[in-house]
C-alpha cells in the first residue's frame, strides 16, 4: 500500500502545458513516462525528499528539466506545481 497521490489544479495545468510543448517535439510520451515513474516513486518513498520552502517537497524529473512541488498531508501526496527548473515560482 501506497500514498495516495492528488493533482491540484495548477499542477494539472503546468503539466498539460509541458506535454503541449514536448508534443511539438515528439517527446510527449516520454515526458509523460518520466513524469509517471516519479509519481509512482512518491506513492511508495514521499519523505525521500526534504522540506526546501513553506513544507513543500521538491522531486526533479530524471530525463526533463522539470520538478514537482508537493506537500505530505497524513496517506496523501498532493502536489502543488509541476515546474521547469529554470521557472520562478
Amino acid at each position: 500500500m501506497g500514498f495516495k497521490v492528488q493533482l491540484l489544479r495548477e499542477a494539472t495545468i503546468e503539466l498539460h502545458t509541458a506535454e503541449c510543448f514536448y508534443s511539438a517535439k515528439n517527446l510527449s510520451r516520454q515526458f509523460l513516462e518520466d513524469f509517471s515513474r516519479q509519481v509512482q516513486f512518491l506513492k511508495t518513498t514521499p519523505h525521500s525528499f526534504q522540506v526546501k520552502y513553506r513544507g513543500i517537497r521538491v522531486l526533479n524529473f530524471e530525463q526533463f528539466n522539470y520538478s514537482i512541488h508537493y506537500k505530505i498531508e497524513n496517506d496523501e501526496v498532493i502536489i502543488f506545481r509541476i515546474l521547469n527548473q529554470r521557472q520562478k515560482f
